[in-house]
């Protein structure tokens, strides 16, 4: 039991793709569900109505417990992104957390808008505030416990398979040069050996540069944007590469890639952090690497 148990925490761990930072994105995978949610009600009928209470026709109805999912959904799923810091933690047990939340207050709405719906006098009774909460969780969960593990998997595979494609590299002398970085705040001239460079993160108001001697690794932090970083290691390109809104990667200092749900994972020599490339960004990472 103890074993299944850890198991199972383990695979809540499991990186999974953080889709609620593009607005179109959110909106079209929640239309999607809303229309996924009517069809499901309309074909297989899952719960007992009592047609004599209600107010406005079946159809009508399921269509209002279809869309009262939007804005809610939307909302939160806005105010959860104003508040994420870093979306390569995002994980499958943090995707389940948060759906589990919205369909709890898409219960608790579907409750609140009874008397618009239907004649009955108990509609505000503890008996429906259950009713309304349990059968969003069994239309709910029923989708996500089908596709969330479904998607895991696809992507999984797909990242995977990817990156065994990518040829190996071979060892060679790193060009060395040496480049001055400044910061746009103090002014101040920061000296990078261009081989010694693994990458960098953007950290809040700053950008941590991390270099490698034969002894440590080393960070530097730098007011300074991730872009402008970019433009300033120019004379490394194309070895220098942004694969991640949050990261910029030295791509001659890549050990090995592997790939999960989210994208692919970097392992850099000399370092033990990894990092990731977004599936946003593998096509171009896949083009630029196997060039190199």
């Amino acid at each position: 039991m103890k074993d299944i148990f850890t198991k199972f925490k383990k695979y809540l761990t499991t990186p999974y793709p953080y889709y609620y930072g593009n607005t179109k994105r959110v909106l079209f995978l929640l239309l999607l569900i809303s229309v996924l949610s009517f069809g499901f009600s309309y074909f297989f009928e899952p719960f007992v109505v009592n047609v004599a209470e209600h107010k406005i026709n079946s159809i009508a109805i399921l269509l209002v417990h279809a869309v009262i999912p939007l804005p809610i959904a939307f909302c939160y799923f806005k105010l959860v992104d104003s508040t994420l810091k870093e979306d390569t933690r995002w994980t499958l047990g943090k995707e389940l957390f948060h759906l589990a939340i919205i369909l709890l207050l898409i219960g608790l709405a579907s409750f609140l808008i009874r008397d618009f719906i239907y004649t009955n006098p108990d509609n505000w009774s503890f008996t429906y505030f259950w009713e309304e909460i349990r059968n969003t969780f069994l239309i709910g969960f029923l989708l996500i416990v089908i596709v969330l593990p479904l998607n895991l998997e696809r992507l999984i595979h797909k990242h995977k398979h990817s990156a065994q494609q990518l040829p190996e590299k071979q060892t060679k002398a790193a060009y060395n040069r040496l480049i001055s970085i400044k910061d746009s705040t103090s002014q101040e001239i920061f000296k990078l050996q261009s081989s010694q460079f693994l990458f960098a993160k953007v950290e809040s108001n700053y950008t941590e540069v991390f270099t490698h001697s034969t002894s440590a690794v080393h960070k530097t932090l730098l007011r300074i944007t991730l872009k402008e970083l970019e433009e300033q290691l120019t004379p490394m390109a194309p070895q220098v590469f942004k694969t991640h809104r949050s990261y910029l990667v030295h791509l001659e200092a890549i050990e090995t890639i592997s790939g999960n749900a989210q994208g692919y994972q970097l392992t850099l020599k000399n370092c033990a952090t990894t990092i990731p490339v977004s599936r946003s960004t593998i096509a171009r990472f896949n083009a630029v690497y196997s060039k190199l």
